[in-house]
């Protein structure tokens, strides 16, 4: 059985931890970049097989990080992308990326924000969570 925790909810940035038979085995990032493909982007397939006008047309990109201690099998990895990609409202306008990484150290550490914010520098991400007052923590999830 495979569940799914959302540990973070904020206007641009979401985590989830993903749980197979009681045991963690993922943990899933979805920042809403709120810009365009970079170029970097352009070269992953499939996009370098696209035409530069429709890779253009879009103006914002979700990206989606599995961050896993280790490869995951092909079903896992295919499960969670099929169910992950879903979550982003796909138009003319807005696409996403899925990466996957592999992070060794991932289980054993406090779940914190500080922790929060090493996974989403391990991933490449610009996003930092900034600390605040645990009576506010109920409000993040309204936003």
């Amino acid at each position: 059985m495979i569940s799914f925790n959302r540990m973070i909810k904020l206007r641009d940035l979401e985590i989830f931890r993903v749980s197979k038979n009681g045991t963690i085995f993922s943990y899933v990032v979805i920042e809403d970049t709120r810009k365009p493909f970079t170029e970097e982007d352009k070269k992953l397939d499939p996009l370098c097989y696209m035409e530069e006008e429709d890779i253009n047309a879009i103006l914002n990109v979700f990206r989606i990080a599995l961050i896993n201690d280790e490869k995951l099998n092909e079903e896992d990895s295919f499960f969670l992308k099929s169910f992950f990609s879903d979550f982003v409202n796909n138009t003319n306008l807005t696409n996403f990326i899925i990466t996957e990484y592999i992070q060794e150290d991932l289980y054993g550490h406090e779940v914190n924000i500080k922790f929060f914010n090493k996974i989403l520098k391990d991933i490449g991400s610009n996003y930092i969570i900034e600390e605040f007052d645990e009576m506010n923590w109920i409000y993040l999830s309204q936003d």
